[in-house]
């Protein structure tokens, strides 16, 4: 077996490796191309291509670092905005459809681990992709950490069939308003008074505009002295493996009790993307690409049983409560492509009052997420 150009004790060089390759996920979104095919796909993959080419290696202290330390903080970061007060006061039907498509997620993950043989791992991989396709991939990393799964090419499969799956989802949803056999049996108000915007293609993607370093570190004080707090909860009551839990909980407890401090914080979102991208990148670094090729067909079956039921029964018992067309469509997006499939649905068809409800049910998802994947994991434990 030969050993990697960069060995594993190597953490400076690593740490170099690891946020270069989140630096290309980001820059590869400036351009359409980078949209099209996700940054997160593009730079997971080129992780792995560095560790099968034993230019880094698959294994290293400096991945458990990410798990141990970067995950909890990237969370609480991206779970500032999840304020339950502004959630269920401004999202309206949007919420009350996303509420029907996380149950029918639900049920698509245990259908599909019914028909399909996931594994051994097959508990803690439904409750993954229940996380995922209710929140995002925060979730994802969430319920991983709670159920202690870091098998790294499951995890890698996994995330590589979520973003396909996903943006095969996101097409079909852009899709279905304009099919007139669906229009027909639906209200459509949203759609009836459309209006596209224009955007520009040229426009900066990923900048943080009159970034506040005050506000940015106070923020990251915040979240590390949560993650602190979750911890030892967890752990005084006996429950370490659930300290991510106790974290996501503590976090949305202040979101909505305490928005204005909140909004005196600047630059989270964009902070907790980074880490994110981050654990992406370690994901793919720690892959092995032939145990990668042999186990992901299934799971891109499964994402697919997914998104089936979720969108029969979404659209089904919508049809029946007589819910808008474009209100379903939105919360399927957010709710499988989380919060920021929101601005981009709207975008490209002209709703532009669905723009917040969207944006806060996909946060409504962030906040409930890794409970409910948790959960689900229990179940078929």
């Amino acid at each position: 077996m030969s050993f990697p150009i960069i060995g594993p004790e190597q953490d400076f060089a690593l740490w170099a490796v690891l946020i270069g390759v989140a630096a290309f996920g980001f820059w590869c979104e400036r351009y359409p191309w980078g949209r099209k095919y996700s940054g997160v796909m593009l730079l997971i993959t080129l992780a792995i291509v560095l560790a099968n080419l034993r230019i880094i290696p698959t294994r290293a202290p400096a991945y458990d670092v990410v798990w141990e330390y970067l995950v909890p903080i990237a969370i609480v970061l991206l779970l500032f905005e999840a304020d339950l007060k502004k959630i269920l006061r401004e999202s309206g039907p949007t919420l009350i459809a996303f509420v029907i498509g996380s149950a029918a997620v639900v049920a698509g993950t245990m259908t599909g681990a019914v028909l399909l043989d996931l594994g051994p791992n097959e508990a803690e991989m439904a409750g993954i992709f229940t996380g995922t396709y209710i929140g995002g991939s925060l979730n994802f990393a969430a319920v991983a950490e709670a159920t202690r799964m870091q098998e790294s090419s499951l995890l890698a499969a996994a995330v590589a069939a979520d973003n396909v799956i996903t943006n095969l989802h996101f097409l079909l949803i852009i899709l279905i308003p304009g099919i007139a056999w669906m229009a027909k049996r639906y209200p459509t108000h949203h759609m009836d008074n459309a209006e596209i915007a224009s955007i520009d293609p040229d426009a900066p993607a990923h900048v943080v505009a009159n970034l506040d370093v005050a506000g940015l570190l106070t923020g990251l004080a915040l979240a590390f002295a949560i993650a602190a707090a979750g911890n030892w909860l967890a752990g005084l009551a006996g429950y370490p493996q659930f300290s991510i839990l106790v974290i996501t909980a503590i976090t949305v407890a202040i979101a909505t009790s305490f928005p204005s401090l909140i909004k005196k914080l600047s630059g989270y979102r964009e902070s907790g993307n980074v880490m994110m991208f981050i654990f992406l990148a370690s994901i793919g670094a720690s892959a092995d690409v032939w145990e990668l090729i042999e186990i992901a067909p299934v799971f891109f079956v499964y994402a697919s049983i997914i998104i089936m039921v979720h969108m029969i029964v979404l659209f089904g018992v919508g049809m029946l409560m007589r819910l808008d067309l474009a209100e379903l469509a939105m919360a399927s997006a957010v709710c499988i492509g989380g919060p920021s499939s929101a601005p981009a649905l709207a975008s490209a068809k002209g709703w532009q009052d669905l723009v917040t409800p969207g944006i806060l049910a996909g946060s409504f998802g962030y906040a409930i997420g890794s409970f409910i994947g948790v959960r689900v994991a229990t179940w078929l434990a």
